[in-house]
């Protein structure tokens, strides 16, 4: 696609707005009006002759003509961002960071701070999302999560291993019982989560014969409702191990049939190929720091 004179200047706010699905949050992310952020498309729908977005009141939708704009052009300017970098300006600016839900709140948060002391003049804009991200794209600069890697410009590394815990409180168990084999989780009162995405309750030690609708007790699409049903007696329940780490540690949560559990998973930390900004380079080798073996 050939592009008319005097574009380049418009294109930062379509991209930002095919991002965001939203003029006010390309605006916000762009540092200018929404007023302005409408403008500039506009103007590059005048120049390029094409209706690039859908437009109601709360949200835009890329036309087809916008979503093949999109992708001609997202790549390229990723390049030019990236040929601009300067690998020793000092770490600073908006570091975009997509990372599940779970690990984002037990696990990172609580490690930002002493990122952001070390790098006081990182600002952060943290999603934390159950999704599967672009980040070219959308612009991301790091992603933790399952690898799901679809684009051969994204660098994967391995950051740490991904198990699973089963535990309930020492009132529950006393009350209880001990289970001694998976089977004897049919006379528990388990605590099940079930995925708002596509509905399913979770399998426990990968088997589907454990668990179903009739025999969850408690089922919630919160991870950390489930934590604090087991940790007011409910219950046993089975996550990620980043939210059971620390009461199991306390003593608040006893851990069960860990025999039995699957291998964990690997968790991996994710970002757009080429030269990284220092601001990435150094989060992610923070995260690493912290995080792997």
């Amino acid at each position: 696609m050939s592009l008319p004179q005097d574009v380049h200047r418009l294109l930062p706010a379509f991209l930002a707005a095919a991002d965001c699905q939203s003029f006010s949050a390309a605006a916000r992310q762009l540092g200018v009006t929404p007023a302005a952020v409408s403008k500039s498309v506009r103007q590059l729908e005048q120049r390029l002759g094409m209706s690039l977005f859908g437009r109601n009141t709360h949200f835009v939708v890329l036309t087809e003509e916008g979503a093949a704009l999109r992708e001609q052009i997202a790549p390229l300017w990723h390049a030019l961002n990236q040929a601009l970098i300067n690998p020793e300006a000092e770490p600073a600016g908006l570091l975009r960071v997509s990372v599940i839900p779970g690990f984002g709140r037990h696990a990172l948060l609580p490690e930002l701070a002493e990122f952001q002391r070390r790098y006081p003049k990182i600002r952060f804009e943290l999603s934390m999302e159950a999704r599967s991200v672009n980040l070219i794209g959308e612009r991301i600069d790091v992603a933790i999560g399952q690898k799901n890697l679809k684009e051969n410009r994204v660098v994967a590394r391995e950051l740490r291993p991904m198990g699973m815990i089963m535990a309930a409180s020492p009132g529950y168990l006393a009350k209880h019982g001990l289970p001694k084999k998976p089977e004897d989780l049919a006379q528990h009162r388990c605590l099940v989560h079930r995925n708002p995405g596509n509905g399913r309750l979770q399998q426990w030690l990968n088997d589907e014969s454990l668990l179903d609708e009739q025999t969850a007790w408690f089922i919630a699409t919160m991870p950390d409702a489930l934590l604090d049903a087991a940790l007011n007696g409910m219950g046993i329940v089975y996550l990620a191990d980043w939210y059971l780490n620390r009461p199991v540690k306390e003593g608040k949560l006893i851990p069960l049939l860990a025999d039995f559990h699957p291998a964990p998973q690997t968790l991996w930390v994710k970002y757009p190929g080429g030269r990284l900004t220092p601001r990435t380079r150094v989060f992610v080798d923070y995260l690493r720091e912290k995080f792997s073996a």
